[in-house]
């Protein structure tokens, strides 16, 4: 059972921000224009009404706006695509998350890990069943290890659970995690996301696989790159 976060589709902030950005330089020079006309320009005929300047000024400060939310959207979307496995977290958010993983590990004997790739082809699921094999997360004793997979520069986002996990949730178990840290990645928030996701998956196996007073540690804890 795994679940995955779909990347973004076609129309990004970046192109939304490129529109807003456009939109507002020509909102402006309408404005300077207009308000030009109406302090310099022809005076009219005294049957007719004066232009006011206020129209201009409105459409100034309305493409000033417009081009400052676009260059924000082009800006946070840049941010965004230059994540890598190695920016994904600050220090302090990866000692965060570390101790997430510390924390889960003490409630169960089940066993989780956070993987950070660059960027993945294709299914992410697939990619994430092959990272959990790779890692070597099937040799737990149970089968109950639990892989949160991030492709930083794809924002796709996958959990995976081995079999022994799988065999006792119910369908849709995932889902409800899956979507507590896609939110939270859409918001830039990536450490309260796995967090988060970690206490969640914790919370559960907690109650099916309790931790043993013999229990040993299976799996490195740290968080893999690649």
């Amino acid at each position: 059972m795994a679940a995955e976060r779909r990347s973004t589709g076609f129309f990004t902030p970046f192109t939304y921000g490129s529109f807003l950005v456009a939109l507002g330089v020509a909102l402006g020079a309408l404005g300077l224009v207009l308000s030009v006309l109406a302090w310099r320009g022809p005076r009219m005929p005294e049957t007719w009404d004066q232009p006011s300047p206020l129209g201009g000024v409105l459409l100034v400060a309305a493409g000033l706006l417009a081009a400052m939310l676009g260059h924000w959207l082009r800006s946070r979307h840049l941010v965004v695509h230059r994540l890598t496995p190695a920016t994904f977290l600050t220090p302090d958010e990866e000692r965060r998350v570390l101790e997430a993983i510390r924390e889960f590990e003490h409630r169960t004997s089940g066993e989780i890990r956070v993987h950070l790739e660059t960027r993945v082809r294709g299914d992410v699921l697939e990619a994430a069943r092959r990272t959990f094999e790779r890692l070597g997360m099937t040799a737990t004793a149970q089968r109950n290890g639990v892989l949160f997979f991030v492709a930083t520069r794809s924002r796709r986002f996958a959990i995976v659970g081995d079999e022994g996990i799988d065999s006792r949730v119910p369908d849709g178990y995932w889902d409800e995690i899956v979507r507590v840290v896609s939110e939270a990645f859409r918001a830039g928030r990536h450490a309260d996301g796995l967090v988060e996701g970690i206490r969640m998956a914790g919370e559960k196996l907690a109650e099916l696989f309790p931790r043993r007073e013999d229990d040993v540690n299976e799996l490195p804890d740290g968080i893999s790159r690649n």
